[in-house]
């Protein structure tokens, strides 16, 4: 009797990731066995190998299944539900084929398509998550090569997060007549890499989104496709949605049972709304998680090398801002200056620099303060320009916004620091008397 497959070409049959445990016999040990055998023991798999002898070093010392140094008899496939031929030898592959539905087992036969009941798929996994790559037989080594491409996108993960995953299917499965949960997150300068390890799991849970201005498109990117992505950005004159609009955005989409993302570039309780936001919330029976971010003047300071609590330069840092409601310029901190012994940080400044060194002239405080403008912190043109209070004006012409102001004389000692971006350095006037800059 012929027994051999008279398949041109065999459809497309992907040994599935979610397979429930069975008992697989592999016939072979050698690189290409210890390959199948890697996958099976990946998927808790009941495995037995048998070889002649093992060839390939994993078969080497104590293994977790046993392995039988002998010749392959067919009766060994009894009760199997799959058997694997890794030895090469066709006659072997046709045999085992022609048996493989009266004995009930799925077939697989390295480098014989024609043979092969499934396909193994180039596999990554990452505790409960797992990404499968095949090419039908096609070419293995371009499925690994696609493999390992998505292997270096997919950012580490622990297995807290996936237990908190499941967790948070299993709440939405038991409450889907109630309401969903809401993250007030802050997402940092811009970049991904500046993202919280919390933070980044949050993004990668939400439903919805409520994006402001401010949150670099990196992190935009790391948005599940299926999120529902809102732009709620309020930029000083330029306000899409008022407060009292994305307050209720939030609550219409978390009471539909939805998980609702409300992101923020920098750190949600730095000058953001998020006490109006928590607090709405929580009147309406809505706890939200509050996710810290790092703050603009922490990423800001480290960018332009400044550092605002060096010793004998400043006994601390004080962060203040310049814009209040409906654009009012706030400068109750300007008197501070006078023989201020901290490093003064001044967010939204850059559109008030010149109302800031007249306000400062006016209170008599040195035009020769050092201070340094920041500016597009984590973007492409990100921009540090150091000059002194009274060129405040001018350095504002050679940056654009969102930036932030440093003032004080540990600014000075960020020309002898490493910075990262553009680099401006004002040459100091000349009307200047005091010069806190080193020579």
């Amino acid at each position: 009797m012929n027994t051999t497959p008279t398949r041109a070409k065999p459809p497309l049959r992907v040994l599935p990731v979610a397979l429930a445990p069975r008992r697989v016999l592999l016939v072979g040990a050698g690189a290409a066995a210890a390959q199948k055998a890697k996958a099976v023991l990946e998927s808790d798999c009941e495995l037995t190998v048998i070889a002649r002898a093992p060839c390939d070093p994993f078969f080497a010392g104590e293994l977790p299944f046993p392995l039988l140094c002998r010749e392959f008899r067919l009766e060994d496939v009894a009760g199997r539900d799959i058997v694997i031929n890794a030895t090469g030898d066709a006659a072997l592959s046709h045999m085992l084929w022609a048996s493989r539905k009266a004995q009930g087992y799925w077939l697989n036969c390295v480098d014989q398509p024609e043979c092969c009941d499934f396909y193994f798929s180039a596999t990554t996994r990452d505790h409960d998550l797992c990404v499968s790559v095949s090419t039908g037989g096609a070419s293995p080594r371009y499925a690994q090569r696609i493999r390992d491409l998505v292997a270096a996108c997919l950012p580490q993960r622990d297995a807290a997060f996936y237990e908190e995953l499941r967790q948070h299917r299993h709440e939405q499965a038991a409450r889907a007549d109630e309401h969903g949960k809401v993250y007030l997150i802050g997402c940092g300068p811009g970049k991904r890499e500046h993202l919280t390890l919390r933070a980044l799991q949050c993004l990668q849970c939400l439903e919805v989104a409520l994006i402001d201005a401010l949150v670099g498109e990196e992190v935009v990117a790391l948005l599940p496709r299926a999120c529902r992505r809102i732009n709620v950005s309020k930029r000083k004159g330029h306000q899409q949605f008022a407060q009292e609009e994305i307050n209720a955005m939030m609550l219409e989409h978390v009471r539909a049972g939805r998980t609702v993302g409300r992101l923020k570039g920098g750190d949600p309780l730095v000058f953001g709304r998020v006490f109006e936001e928590a607090a709405f919330l929580l009147r309406h029976g809505i706890v939200p998680e509050l996710v810290g971010g790092i703050s603009s003047f922490l990423s800001g300071c480290l960018a332009g090398g400044i550092p605002p609590t060096l010793r004998d330069a400043s006994a601390g840092a004080l962060v203040v801002s310049a814009h209040l409601r409906e654009t009012r310029f706030n400068d109750d901190w300007i008197p501070l200056l006078k023989d201020f012994p901290y490093t003064l940080i001044v967010l939204m400044a850059h559109s008030f620099a010149g109302k800031i060194e007249a306000r400062a002239r006016a209170h008599g405080i040195s035009p020769g303060l050092p201070a340094a403008f920041v500016a597009q912190i984590d973007h492409p043109a990100q921009t540090t320009v150091i000059g002194t209070l009274g060129q405040l004006e001018e350095m504002a012409r050679h940056c654009d916004k969102p930036a932030i102001l440093v003032i004080g004389k540990a600014v000075a000692h960020a020309l002898e620091m490493p910075h990262t971006g553009k680099r401006i350095v004002l040459p100091r006037p000349e009307s200047c008397v005091e010069s806190f800059f080193q020579k």
